[in-house]
């Protein structure tokens, strides 16, 4: 019998304080995506560093001049987001590149909400370097708009590709794969809440985005089956000024290669031109690619 049976027979037949730990146990192993010849290509230009506890943890750097930092999704990988970075490096900047604890070169078979909020915190104070933008893919933008809060973080400028606009998604999963009882389902949700030190309604009203605006980029894909594109028209609603632009075509991960998507953030970076961009609901690009 495979662990996510066992899994599933467990939750049915223990009470939710128990079943809760078997939904973590299971929610919380991480996969390592394969990397394509183009995001190897990538990773070999760039400088590999170390951060956090005892070194353990990853990241890789390109270029220099004004920081950017870049963080992938749940089980995501530094190396989704190295042509990004190395094409944007090329404009000027120095692009460094997170591997949150559990997923690609860094260590551990496991991850939490937790784990990339104080990953992406410890590899900012480890850089020494005052932070232009941070650039996050999924849960990774989600972390990073919250870590403002928890962890003190700030940027010129943050952009956020394919983000919740709160942690639902690996709620979807666990439905999807264990089909668990309500109360299961509640006591998991404030699981995850206490991570960001919040309840799970306060999340769901947008508080990681508080205090957000026209320093702000939301890029989302209207095929994306992982993270409803509605979470970005939401979230530029929290976010007075901000600036949201939607593709086709791509959906949530190979968004991260789209032309759009590059074209997009570099002009973002750049000081001069985004104060001349549109402000949300002003500028969408349409357009199918693969």
């Amino acid at each position: 019998m495979s662990v996510e049976k066992i899994a599933k027979a467990l939750v049915a037949i223990l009470p939710a304080p128990y079943a809760v730990r078997v939904v973590s146990a299971l929610a919380t192993r991480t996969q390592r995506p394969p990397v394509t010849p183009e995001q190897q290509q990538a990773l070999a230009q760039a400088v590999r560093l170390r951060y956090g506890n005892q070194d353990r943890n990853v990241a890789w750097s390109w270029g220099t001049g004004p920081l950017v930092i870049l963080v992938h999704g749940w089980n995501g990988r530094a190396a989704q987001l190295a042509p990004l970075a190395a094409n944007i490096s090329k404009s000027g900047f120095r692009c460094v590149a997170i591997e949150v604890t559990g997923h690609g070169s860094s260590a551990g078979a496991r991850t939490a909400w937790a784990c990339f909020i104080d990953d992406i915190a410890a590899l900012t104070q480890s850089l020494g370097q005052q932070v232009h933008a941070y650039v996050a893919h999924s849960a990774g933008g989600l972390a990073t708009m919250a870590a403002r809060r928890l962890k003190g973080i700030h940027a010129n400028r943050y952009v956020c590709i394919c983000a919740p606009s709160h942690p639902y998604p690996p709620i979807n999963v666990i439905r999807r794969r264990l089909n668990p009882r309500q109360s299961v389902i509640d006591s998991y949700r404030q699981y995850i809440a206490k991570q960001f030190n919040s309840d799970w309604d306060t999340l769901k009203s947008g508080t990681a985005y508080a205090d957000a605006g026209p320093e702000t980029l939301l890029f989302y894909d209207e095929g994306d089956r992982f993270v409803d594109h509605h979470d970005g028209t939401q979230i530029a609603g929290w976010c007075p000024g901000s600036h949201l632009i939607k593709t086709t075509g791509y959906g949530h991960s190979k968004v991260l290669a789209s032309p759009e998507l590059l074209q997009s953030v570099t002009e973002f970076l750049n000081e001069e031109i985004v104060r001349s961009m549109p402000h949300a609901g002003q500028y969408s690009v349409t357009e199918i690619g693969r």
